[in-house]
Order: structure tokens, then sequence, then C-alpha cells
């Protein structure tokens, strides 16, 4: 617990070479201890910074060693896998297999109520159904998801979701809507 503590605190420094040194050891003495809540969660901060450096071949493999571990595909803590392979097989542009992932996480993050990662889910959702060329159900879905945001005050997807809203009128040809919404919103 305490070197996934450790991993985290450089992860959020910017550190992700140390940060992934330190999710190794974690994993190593979780394996050892018999941990696997720990060892799932030091697998997944692992997957986090391979994708976040687009090692995406090495991310996914991570990632479904995560779903591994977790055995029961239903379980919540399984989403963040789920999202993040959404986003490796968007990035290579395999958007059916992006959209079974996603829609996996979003049913199991809805499951975990008190946090914001069933919203961040649903941006990507929003966002992987604007790349299938549905922009009016783009918009319907980041609607939604404004007011739910709003309502849950889940501050951090506040400006994700106005930046993929921003993404939506441009697709629609509203460029004075979408320069109006990045400039209140103060998306470059």
């Amino acid at each position: 617990v305490v070197m996934r503590s450790l991993a985290i605190a450089y992860q959020f420094r910017g550190e992700r070479a140390a940060a992934k040194a330190a999710y190794e050891d974690a994993i190593a003495m979780s394996e050892a201890s018999g941990n696997l809540f720990v060892n799932i969660l030091a697998t997944t901060g692992i997957g986090i910074i391979q994708l976040s450096d687009n090692q995406l071949h090495q991310a996914e493999e991570t990632y479904q060693r995560v779903l591994e571990l977790i055995g029961d595909p239903r379980q919540p803590m399984a989403c963040v896998a789920y999202e993040d392979l959404a986003r490796i097989n968007y990035e290579w542009n395999n958007l059916d297999r992006a959209q079974e992932y996603i829609q996996h996480a979003v049913h199991l993050a809805r499951q975990i109520d008190v946090i914001d990662s069933a919203a961040a889910a649903e941006i990507f959702l929003a966002r992987l159904t604007l790349a299938r060329g549905d922009s009016a159900q783009a918009a319907a879905m980041l609607a939604e998801l404004e007011r739910v945001v709003h309502q849950r005050n889940f501050v951090r997807q506040i400006p994700e979701v106005a930046a993929a809203q921003v993404l939506v009128l441009l697709h629609q040809g509203d460029i004075t809507g979408a320069a109006h919404l990045a400039a209140a919103h103060d998306i470059p």
C-alpha cells in the first residue's frame, strides 16, 4: 500500500519513471503477500503511465492483465481498464472495439456513484459517437451529461464536457457557437 501511494505521489508530480518503478515494487510486494487489490491498482497505474507515454501496445497488454487479475468483468474496478482499452482502440481507429469497451466502462463506472468516473467515460463515449458521424446524438449525450456534472458538482469534468461540446459545434459547422463556448471555458 505504501509503495502504491508513493507511486501515485510520483505520478502527480509528473515523475512517470519513478512512479512506474514504485508501481512495479508495489506489484512485486502485493504478489508476495497475496494482496490482489493492491496488485490490480498498481497494474492499472502502470497502464495509465504507458498510455500517457503513448505506449499503446504495452498499455493494452497491461490492461488485459488488469482484467485477468479482476477475473469478473462485471466488477466496477474494471472501468478504468475498459475505458483506456477504448481509448487505445480509438487511437487505432478500431471504433467498433472502442465502442464495446467504452460501453462496458460506462456501465461499470455508473455503479460507483460517488466519483466522476462515469462522467469521464461518458464524455469519451460522446466523442466516439461524434467520430462515428452522429453529431446530433453526441450533442444530446453531452447536454445531459452537462446537467449531471453540474448537479453532482463534478467540477473537474465541466471543462471536459465543454471541450467535447466545442468539437460537436465545430463538426456541425457552428464556429461562432464553438468560439463562444471555448472562450467561456478558457479552452484553447
